[in-house]
This record gives structure tokens, sequence and C-alpha cells, in this order.
């Protein structure tokens, strides 16, 4: 009888281990409703994915980089880790300038052209990781006087060219490539206070990476004439946009 006994104890036990064997095993980390509970996988090594994640953190990875120029502001090299890129010339078929870095892996180039008081047209996007430069299609839109205001994140141009009486607000998209108008004034107003070239007057700002604001002038005296008074036109209203 105590040979039956120890065997039936024996038996039940050999089918709780194995029981046990077979289940996941499941820990509660908190007793609170909003944590999740981590499954422990036979062998596993790692914690889900999930739980991993940080949801704060840019998929986008920044990239370091260090850009040597010349006293006149030419790039003469970037290293990026253990990459160093030279002769901007042939990658870019111009010798370049900084125009804005947006931290998003890529570097805006303007056209080499120090102390000129041509307005910046030709724009260059190049990218940190496969060396290539090209040149930016909205440049295109760029080669007259006016306002060319970057955005705080340095993606983003707010253009207002002195072209049939600076009666557009534009944005360009430097990621992009592309640009929209944004506003386009009714007769009788102008973005323009002044009156064409280095006596142009725009008063327009961002007031942060998706908000622009603007000042709307009186359009009494075209650009160019001989007939310009020296101060400014008048003041109709500033106005603000919003960025979709």
């Amino acid at each position: 009888m105590r040979i039956f006994k120890l065997f039936i104890i024996f038996t039940v036990l050999t089918l709780a281990i194995s029981v046990l064997a077979g289940c996941n095993l499941k820990i509660n980390l908190n007793s609170n409703l909003n944590q999740s509970q981590i499954k422990v996988e036979p062998n596993a090594n790692t914690l889900p994915e999930n739980l991993n994640q940080n949801t704060n953190v840019s998929s986008e990875e920044k990239i370091e980089y260090n850009i040597i120029a010349n006293p006149e502001k030419m790039v003469t090299e970037i290293k990026s880790g253990d990459v160093t890129y030279k002769d901007f010339k042939s990658l870019c078929g111009n010798e370049v300038m900084v125009y804005a870095e947006p931290q998003n892996g890529s570097i805006i180039f303007q056209s080499f052209d120090p102390g000129s008081d041509k307005p910046v047209s030709n724009l260059y996007f190049f990218n940190l990781k496969s060396g290539e430069c090209k040149k930016l299609t909205i440049s295109e839109e760029l080669g007259n006087f006016g306002a060319r205001i970057l955005s705080p994140d340095q993606t983003k141009l707010a253009v207002a060219l002195e072209t049939n009486e600076a009666k557009e607000l534009k944005l360009v998209d430097l990621i992009n490539d592309t640009s929209k108008v944004l506003v386009t004034l009714p007769a009788g107003e102008t973005l323009n206070g002044g009156y064409g070239a280095l006596s142009n007057h725009f008063d327009i700002k961002w007031l942060d990476d998706k908000t622009l604001q603007y000042t709307v002038y009186e359009d009494t005296v075209k650009n160019y004439t001989t007939e310009a008074p020296e101060k400014i036109e008048k003041v109709l209203q500033v106005r603000v946009v919003k960025i979709e």
C-alpha cells in the first residue's frame, strides 16, 4: 500500500511539472491597470518590441558632421563619420557656401558668390549619407529681388518677390523641392513697401515653423519709378497665415 501511495504522488508531481513546462509564464510588473505584462517565452533573450520603443525619439537619426570653409565661407570639406567630402565644384557643378542646415541628414547650399548684392537663386540639396548634390528645381523661382525668409527649422522659405508689384507670398519646401502660393493680394495691396531692388521693404517673419506673419502695404507707387518718395508705403494691415 505504501509503495502504491508513493507511486500516485510521483505521478501527480510529474504531471504538474509537465503542465508548467508547457505553459508561458506571465509576470505582472505592476499592479496598475495601465501597465502591460511581459510574456516570457522559452529561450527568449529580449523584451517585446513595444517595450523597447521610445515614442519621443524621431525615426530619422541625426547625422553628425563638420563643415570646413575658407575665410570667404566657401565650403572646402565636410566630414561625416568616416567619410570626407571634397571638391564640391565637381559634386554640385559649382563652388558652394552653406545656406541652411535642416538637421535631417542634408545641407542646403547656395552658389559661392561672396560680396554680391544679387539675390540668392541657385540652391543645392546635399545628401550627407550618399554624397549626392543636386540643384533644386525651385531655384528657378528665386531669381528676382525680394524677401526670402528661412523657417526656424531651416526646411522652408517664405518668399515674396517684387515681381508683379509683390502680390504673392509663396512657401518653398527645401527638402521636397516644391513651392506653393500661400497668399495672393488684391489690387491696391502689396507686400513691398519699397520701390524695387535695394529700396525694397518687406516685413515678413516666422512666428514658429507653422505660422507666418506678413505686413500688407498700400500699393500706390510702382517699382522703379523715378517719382518714388523716400518714405515707404502706408501700412494697411499685419496679417498671419498658418501653413498646413
